[in-house]
């Protein structure tokens, strides 16, 4: 996770004697780790893989159940307690994902994997990738820590973090890759690397990785968050359903460009990158219970083969948090690992061409052909029409031309809703997703409601990023009153001459 605002929560602690303790790991972690100790003596030579479950089989992976490390400073509340580890124990974490930070010494790297270790749990290390100096010595340097500590078990090792957050495209980054991990791979005892770990889904970006990786990948990664803490706590559950498309799209990729399906990990989930505390959420009980059951029972769904909460402690949406007392996400996620691992009763897979589930009514899906009435506003809109080159849903979307636009311009489009009917009410959340082709110039986006007072009423503008779908809102004030004029998406362009491109729009609608 890059330094977005903390993400994380709180909840009812139940005691268990440590001996149901001990017997609960045994039950749930032997079969799983007792296949990888005989594939690693099988007589294989090099890197050997970890046991997987078979893609949509009736197997959930125990790896489904994995967190984060915060790990911002050698002060870590998992370093520094006993009770937090105990806590974390009680709730079976799997697989635990650790930052390696240019900050903290090696000596704390180590703690903190010896520490991993400790609790059971695999561990996946995060390297450094395309930034930093001496890339290549900072992750040898990592990896040999990490065979000090781990030996012949299987350690993960992540190529990055976010790197397309901070702006770098796939061409870079996978260039990168091709240099860096060969030689990794050298050094590790029984490594798995893993790519290309995007901040969120990006069909465009994964696709270019798997075409140039060399070597391929052994399992590809990506971060799923549903929300912004502002937004409504509805929309934030309704958006896991996108989780089905995003995987469902993975796998289609993969078989597309490499004729497989590798096993997929979600580091990073959570309902939002930037949670604050007691944000109206993670203090809520009834909708961390409903959101966390759903990610979780969705993940499973998708038989996805490790996932990894954000983050166990020193966040805002927190496993365990500071009083060492397990949170209202911890409780859920200690309650479905014994329900699915130790008793076995798992959802049914999700079948392989799930359809989407979009947040709210679709007013305008352009399914018909046409503008559904959108049209231009203002100058620098050269076209507005229907187009299938992309869409978030369906096969059409909203194509608008934008040509030689400077910022401060402001070009927009918009519908008028006299002549619609429905329209958004008093209190109701207006949605719509853009997207900006890969390769694109920078443009930025935001939806605005005219209302019956004809005063605009918007969010800030949203950065569009290059290769998916970015959801654009704007609720309704409970006091609004009247029929609102008109809707519209406004954009500008940070580029430093003229900015010509084409941004596409779909799934308009309101709830």
């Amino acid at each position: 996770m890059q330094t977005k605002p903390d993400p994380h929560s709180r909840a009812p602690r139940i005691l268990i004697p440590l001996v149901v303790v001990l017997i609960v790991l045994v039950i749930g972690a032997s079969s799983w780790f007792l296949l990888n100790k005989q594939q690693a003596q099988s007589g294989q030579t090099g890197t050997t893989h970890t046991a997987v479950p078979t893609q949509n089989s009736g197997e959930v992976s125990p790896l489904l159940f994995g967190t984060n490390l915060g790990l911002f400073n050698g002060n870590d509340q998992v370093l520094r307690s006993e009770p937090t580890r105990a806590a974390l124990q009680q709730m079976h974490p799997r697989i635990m994902r650790m930052p390696v930070r240019q900050e903290l010494t090696e000596a704390v790297e180590v703690q903190a994997a010896q520490t991993i270790k400790a609790l059971g749990a695999v561990p996946l290390v995060v390297l450094h990738s395309v930034s930093g100096a001496n890339v290549v010595a900072a992750d040898t340097s990592i990896i040999k820590a990490m065979n000090g500590v781990f030996g012949k078990s299987v350690v993960y090792y992540e190529f990055g973090n976010e790197d397309d957050w901070a702006g770098v495209s796939a061409t870079t980054y996978t260039k990168a890759w091709n240099q860096v991990i060969p030689q990794m791979k050298q050094v590790a005892l029984n490594g798995q690397f893993v790519g290309p770990v995007n901040y969120q889904y990006n069909g465009d970006f994964l696709r270019a990785f798997l075409q140039q990786a060399q070597p391929r990948p052994d399992e590809i990664s990506w971060h799923e968050y549903t929300c912004s803490y502002k937004w409504p706590a509805d929309q934030c559950i309704a958006n896991i359903d996108n989780w089905n498309k995003h995987i469902s799209d993975s796998r289609a990729a993969m078989q597309a460009t490499i004729g497989t399906e590798l096993p997929v990990m979600i580091t990073e989930w959570n309902y939002a990158p930037d949670a604050a505390y007691n944000d109206g959420k993670n203090n809520n009980s009834a909708f961390m219970t409903t959101w966390t059951n759903k990610a979780l029972q969705t993940l499973a769904n998708n038989r996805i083969f490790a996932s990894m909460q954000y983050s166990c402690t020193n966040t805002a949406i927190p496993l365990v948090d500071n009083d060492n007392k397990i949170t209202f996400q911890g409780a859920v996620f200690e309650q479905l690992y014994v329900k699915m691992i130790l008793h076995g009763k798992v959802p049914a897979p999700t079948p392989a061409t799930p359809t989407v589930s979009l947040n709210g009514v679709q007013n305008f899906s352009f399914e018909d052909g046409s503008a559904d009435g959108w049209s231009g506003r203002s100058s620098g809109v050269s076209a507005v029409q229907n187009s299938t080159a992309f869409a978030f849903a369906g096969k059409h979307a909203l194509q608008v031309t934008l040509t030689n636009i400077s910022a401060g311009n402001y070009p927009y489009i918009a519908v008028d809703l006299a002549s619609q009917t429905s329209y958004p009410g008093a209190g109701k959340t207006v949605t719509a997703y853009a997207y900006l082709p890969a390769g694109s110039l920078p443009f930025t986006a935001k939806l605005f409601v005219v209302g019956s007072d004809y005063h605009w009423y918007s969010n800030d503008a949203v950065q569009l990023k290059p290769g998916t779908w970015n959801p654009l809102t704007y609720t309704l004030s409970a006091t609004m009153s009247g029929v609102p004029k008109q809707i519209g998406i406004q954009f500008d362009t940070s580029a430093s001459g003229p900015a010509s491109g084409k941004i596409y729009v779909d799934a308009v609608g309101w709830q």
